[in-house]
């Protein structure tokens, strides 16, 4: 096999057929795992069993799949190690894997996924109540007034936001959202604001930033399934709870917090704040 070093990637042809055999023979968790157990040096065939768990003829064939492209080499019976090929190769896709917009995106929908099947099961009727202190937050803002301002505020800051790969951590770079202006009756037209928390230092002229102060919320978490009538009545239900318990509103806006977006409107989680005055807590409450 030709070394990856005397070859012209400019001027190489490459037959698309020989590209996808060689990527299908280390496309498999087991052959990574064998792999990158090489990286150091030469293992013997019962040492590579124990790292992958697998029967005798299972890791056999791996093995044999990955000698044959030229990835692993047979030093002698039961030894192997990783070719300077394999090497290159396993790099050069670990490399431009980490680099890309991918793996972001894969995390990102692997803790969505993980969020939604943990309060997908939450019956709607449920309140569970906590207190959160919000500190001082630089965020940019997108906002939209419209009949449905939430959707186009959503896209404004989504456009921005998620090719730079903030959607990716959504606990570094959390997403706030509220009424502005607030829905008047008689009025189909409303306004929306998306708030996305940056770094503290974070300056651009071609957004707009603002810097929010420190508030402390009661706070209740809603799955929506129906935005129509989840979101509503998570609202009710949480200002009904305030209120029966005498605690004193902050006289600040609350928030909705993005736990797991939607990219559809539907089928997304929520965080609500209401900003509240933390004195005027009940202590058999905190």
């Amino acid at each position: 096999m030709t070394s990856f070093d005397d070859i012209d990637i400019e001027t190489a042809k490459i037959s698309l057929d020989d590209l996808a055999e060689v990527l299908s023979a280390i496309a498999n968790k087991s052959r990574l795992q064998l792999i990158e157990s090489l990286l150091e040096g030469t293992n013997e065939f019962s040492e590579l069993k124990e790292i992958v768990k697998l029967s005798k003829t299972a890791l056999a064939h791996h093995l044999e799949k990955l000698v044959s492209y030229g990835i692993l080499i047979n030093t002698s019976r039961g030894k192997y190690k990783l070719s300077e090929d394999g090497k290159v190769l396993f790099f050069a896709i670990k490399e431009a894997y980490i680099k890309s917009q991918v793996k972001r995106k894969m995390e990102a929908k692997r803790k969505a996924d993980y969020i939604q099947r943990m309060y997908t099961d939450r019956k709607q009727n449920e309140l569970d109540i906590k207190f959160v202190r919000l500190f001082p937050m630089r965020v940019v803002s997108f906002q939209a007034i419209s009949e449905s301002p939430e959707n186009e505020a959503w896209m404004k800051l989504r456009e921005w936001a998620e090719p730079k790969g903030y959607f990716a951590d959504l606990e570094k770079n959390p997403i706030y959202g509220f009424n502005n202006p607030e829905p008047v009756q008689g009025k189909k037209e409303y306004g929306y604001e998306f708030w996305l928390v940056v770094d503290p230092d974070f300056e651009s002229v071609e957004v707009t930033v603002k810097d929010v102060p420190e508030s402390f919320n009661v706070v209740t978490r809603c799955y929506v399934e129906d935005a129509f009538r989840d979101i509503p009545d998570s609202w009710k239900k949480i200002l009904q709870w305030i209120k029966k318990h005498k605690i004193k509103f902050a006289g600040r806006c609350g928030l909705e917090k993005v736990i797991v977006p939607s990219h559809s409107g539907e089928g997304f989680i929520l965080d609500i704040y209401i900003p509240v005055v933390e004195e005027s807590i009940p202590k058999d409450l905190k």
